[in-house]
């Protein structure tokens, strides 16, 4: 047998291992491909030639495309495709991107699918605003959304969410959720009921974002993470049951006026994060501490129930080390807390 003979045999031979493997295993192989490239995979093996229509996730990505078109017409025949498939749950992935506008009709024809097969995780990036039908679905427990330029001023109707991620989204004034993580810059007065809080703040929405404030009551959460450029503005943070808070800023500044916002919105933070047991702080967060002379020894310590703090500090520089003051006022009465120091 010729070399050629033999890179053919071993080539069959991995072939038909792939082709034997059972089919959840094969349905988690190619829930990893985008809907285009699971389906041209099919052809690989005759008992594959059908597999893509019983998939439970659906992925559609514009960049496998070179038109609109092309990716609007490849979405609407896999959609007719499933209109009879009994296959429910699962994923949904539609992404066209901010510079693709896509028809109205294809848009609610997505949403009817997501609604009828009962998706349970939704990601779409689309530049549009949240149609209402999708806030029909009582199946979603995960919602990730990109580019919405409007979104509607409550999700309770979610019953089933459990995780809502927005990034680039402009939002308006209520969300209803469990798990929360913002990338753009908001204005919101949130009532959650559970588990975790992510702030990261970076894109924009019209209006004067620095007078504007953000209210979070959640009882039930346990988890606090703040990640922006200043300590932001909360009108008020009532999180009674919270345990893990992680809070950085990207940069200080300098103004006086900016100086003294900053300072007070950190303990006004801090104040409505005082039951947190374990406690990250980075370099610059404790930096904005310094800021205004006299001011954090007024404060009585924060963190009332305090078993660990962890500080990152910038490593063999003049600034790496925290002055007592600011220890006092971050440990108070705390002394069987475990003090951590990173230095980086």
């Amino acid at each position: 047998m010729g070399s050629s003979d033999v890179s053919k045999e071993k080539a069959r031979r991995s072939r038909d291992r792939l082709s034997n493997l059972p089919d959840p295993l094969l349905h988690q192989i190619f829930s990893c491909l985008d809907t285009k490239q699971a389906i041209q995979s099919c052809v690989l093996s005759k008992r594959w030639r059908d597999f893509w229509v019983s998939l439970p996730h659906l992925n559609f990505d514009y960049r496998s495309f070179h038109t609109k078109s092309d990716f609007q017409n490849f979405v609407c025949k896999v959609l007719y495709s499933r209109l009879d498939n009994p296959i429910f749950g699962g994923k949904f992935g539609f992404r066209c991107g901010h510079c693709w506008k896509m028809d109205e009709t294809l848009i609610k024809k997505v949403i009817s699918c997501v609604e009828s097969h009962w998706f349970q995780h939704l990601h779409m990036e689309v530049n549009t605003s949240l149609p209402d039908a999708l806030l029909n679905s009582k199946s979603i427990e995960t919602l990730d959304l990109k580019w919405f330029k409007t979104l509607p001023q409550s999700l309770a109707s979610f019953t089933m969410l459990n995780s809502l991620h927005l990034k680039n989204c402009c939002l308006l004034e209520f969300l209803g959720c469990n798990y929360l993580a913002f990338h753009s810059r908001v204005a919101i007065g949130v009532d959650i009921g559970a588990f975790h809080l992510g702030v990261d703040i970076g894109a924009v929405i019209a209006g004067d974002f620095w007078e504007l404030k953000i209210e979070i009551l959640a009882p039930n959460l346990t988890s606090f993470r703040h990640d922006w450029m200043k300590p932001m503005d909360f009108g008020e943070i009532n999180l009674p049951s919270v345990n893990f808070v992680d809070i950085s800023v990207d940069r200080v500044c300098y103004r006086q006026y900016e100086e003294e916002n900053d300072n007070m919105n950190l303990i006004n933070m801090f104040r409505g994060l005082h039951k947190a047991q374990y406690v990250k702080l980075h370099y610059h967060t404790i930096e904005v501490l310094t800021l205004v002379p006299g001011l954090l020894e007024k404060q009585p310590s924060p963190f009332t129930n305090l078993k660990s703090l962890k500080l990152y500090l910038p490593y063999n520089t003049k600034s790496s080390k925290v002055p007592s003051h600011v220890m006092r006022y971050l440990l108070g009465d705390s002394s069987g807390a475990d003090l951590i120091i990173v230095k980086s």
